[in-house]
């Protein structure tokens, strides 16, 4: 597979999960050597519900110094920049549960996705943090979607207001940070769903950089979540 450098707020792309690509992943494993230019720092969450608490890996070399449980997101980490493999593996095991070829730049800040798929297949996803602060009075919140058991996209609006996303679609990351004024609350639907809910105002702080993420154990519930980067 080949290995991609990401730019803040670009995604990470899936890893091999497809059949016919295994062998030509495979070969790239055998001979692969990662270029290290520096380190990187990253921190992971675990959006699979019902999942094992997962243990953090670059390469060979566990990373995490506890193993991140369903809804938990670690601290930064510290890992080389480069051309490198992360992975996630059930705790306490050699079993991993997912993995991805990735390209970090020196110096980035990155949060990485475990989750799964339809077909409950682990992937890993993620993205570039944005960290330069907003103004006084306004916050910065990007979004992500891993409810696959929703059956349609999501939208987000401010309560009252316009909507600020629309169609947000099943392990989509927004590629960019929506700016809102601090105290603001979100509601958020699940189109021809019925599904509706809110996001208080009280969780967003003058200055501050959030990542709500949604789920869902079924069609007819979502639940967000919400990390504070800064």
């Amino acid at each position: 597979m080949k290995t991609f450098y990401n730019k803040p707020a670009l995604v990470l792309t899936v890893f091999c999960m497809i059949s016919v690509l295994i062998s030509s992943c495979k070969k790239n494993e055998d001979t692969y050597e990662p270029v290290v230019y520096g380190d990187a720092n990253i921190r992971v969450t675990n959006t699979a519900s019902g999942s094992n608490a997962q243990d953090f890996y670059q390469g060979d070399t566990k990373l995490s110094t506890t193993a991140v449980a369903y809804m938990e997101t670690s601290p930064l980490i510290k890992l080389k920049a480069g051309n490198t493999i992360i992975s996630f593996k059930n705790v306490g095991t050699t079993t991993t549960t997912a993995s991805l070829n990735v390209g970090l730049e020196t110096n980035g800040t990155y949060t990485a996705f475990y989750y799964t798929n339809p077909a409950g297949t682990g992937v890993i996803t993620g993205a570039g943090d944005d960290n330069v602060a907003p103004a006084s009075g306004k916050v910065k919140v990007r979004f992500a979607n891993f409810g696959s058991a929703l059956n349609n996209t999501l939208n987000v609006s401010v309560t009252g207001g316009a909507n600020i996303l629309a169609g947000l679609g099943f392990s989509v990351i927004t590629p960019s940070y929506y700016t809102i004024d601090a105290g603001s609350s979100l509601d958020f639907t699940v189109l021809g769903s019925g599904i509706t809910g809110n996001i208080a105002g009280t969780n967003f702080v003058s200055g501050k950089i959030y990542t709500i993420w949604f789920d869902a154990a079924n069609s007819t519930t979502a639940k967000y979540h919400i990390i504070q980067q800064n």
